[in-house]
């Protein structure tokens, strides 16, 4: 898995007490289709409008919510780009933590942030 300087370092690498090491070997991902390559490229460009645009008015990243752990997971812009450049590359995600303590008020959903472009490019009236 190549590095990216952006992510924070794995607290466990090169610890031969890892707890990951007695995990199994995952089976190697998929290659994607060309749709998912295509699609996975459009998300990235907006990820980086939308760092472009809503960081300076103070939104961080965007949140999901997760129907296992019935729980919103907040993602930085930079988090976002990372993990689908891993994608694309054929590589899991790296492995991070959100902010210990992240400020919802500072996330929004990725609709959010369409309509939020959409609403810039409307024409005005």
């Amino acid at each position: 898995m190549n590095f990216d300087w952006q992510m924070p370092r794995d607290p466990f690498a090169d610890d031969p007490n890892d707890p990951a090491s007695f995990l199994e070997d995952e089976e190697p991902l998929p290659p994607l289709t060309d749709e998912e390559r295509v699609q996975i490229e459009q998300d990235l460009k907006l990820v980086a409008e939308f760092k472009r645009v809503l960081y300076p008015r103070g939104i961080m990243g965007v949140f999901f919510y997760c129907e296992d752990c019935q729980e919103n997971h907040y993602y930085d812009w930079d988090i976002m780009a990372a993990n689908m450049r891993s994608t694309l590359a054929g590589e899991l995600s790296p492995v991070h933590e959100p902010s210990a303590e992240p400020r919802p008020e500072a996330y929004v959903p990725w609709d959010y942030c369409l309509g939020y472009l959409d609403g810039l490019e409307a024409p005005r009236f």
